[in-house]
């Protein structure tokens, strides 16, 4: 082998294993890299979890309470009402009692037989009994009834049919149930609208057939929010969560136990609309 031919050899050689050593460098970086990633992804899924478990407990604190409030509301106010009503009805049968004392009685009971109704819708609101047993377009048909026979504002109700409602569990059917009333219950008190429409149906993600979901739109006439577009948003935001009991804080977390999307828009011609996207497919992972 001549001299030319050794120097070229060993400059192979050593051209080898520069490429062997960056080759490895490469891997144990794309390995380090690997590794970091992997952590932050774990850290990530229990920070996660650990979250999860706080919105969990929380929101079972108060349904918890929710259900205390109502049954002592019907234990006790309830029951005392109840009384008062039967002994004005006994007053009233009496002889003793002046034309105008018996028809102040009359006021009176008529008061207090409103205020047995409000009780109850209260009470119903706070819990609904047949949440167990009834579908979730039952459930909203008649939140939305009882707000209209209310009398302070209309509330409409449309449904489509599909199967995905009858798959829905107690638990999903509670969490849409308090994000629909927490919306309706917002428009009702803040929105100076003279209407409110919930529509529920069955929808495409994307148009893909794969990807059912479940749409509920919440929206009202109302003044709407009057900031610019760029502000429409967060001020939607900051009006529920300071207006209402649950607020927006409450209402994306129990979205996000559900797995579903929420989205808020709002202008001053079309007023508030309120959406929750729950993906089917992915709802049955999260529950």
């Amino acid at each position: 082998m001549t001299s030319s031919e050794t120097n070229l050899a060993v400059f192979q050689f050593i051209e080898l294993l520069s490429i062997i050593s960056v080759l490895c460098i490469t891997f144990v970086l794309f390995l380090l890299s690997y590794i970091k990633n992997k952590d932050k992804t774990r850290n990530l899924e229990e920070q996660n979890k650990k979250e999860r478990l706080v919105t969990e407990t929380i929101t079972q604190v108060q349904e918890n309470e929710r259900s205390r409030i109502s049954r002592d509301l019907h234990d006790t106010v309830t029951q005392d009402i109840r009384t008062a009503l039967l002994y004005m009805h006994k007053l009233k049968e009496s002889n003793e009692l002046s034309d105008e004392q018996k028809d102040l009685l009359q006021k009176i009971q008529k008061i207090e037989e409103e205020n047995l109704r409000n009780i109850r819708n209260i009470i119903r609101n706070l819990t609904p009994s047949e949440i167990e047993s009834a579908s979730i377009i039952q459930l909203l048909s008649e939140l939305c009834e009882n707000i209209t026979k209310s009398g302070r504002i209309e509330c409409k109700f449309y449904a489509e049919n599909s199967e995905l409602f009858a798959k829905l569990n107690t638990e999903q059917k509670l969490h849409i149930f308090r994000i629909v009333q927490e919306s309706v219950n917002n428009a009702e008190k803040h929105s100076n609208a003279s209407e409110i429409s919930v529509i529920t149906r069955e929808e495409t993600d994307g148009g893909n057939q794969n990807h059912r979901r479940l749409l509920f739109l919440i929206s009202d006439d109302g003044i709407g929010i009057t900031e610019t577009e760029s502000n429409a948003q967060a001020k939607a935001e900051n009006i529920i969560s300071e207006n209402t009991h649950l607020g927006l804080k409450g209402m994306k977390s129990r979205a996000s136990l559900l797995g579903a999307d929420l989205e808020i828009k709002s202008d001053e011609e079309t007023g508030t609309q309120i959406k929750l996207f729950l993906p089917m497919e992915s709802t049955w992972k999260h529950l």
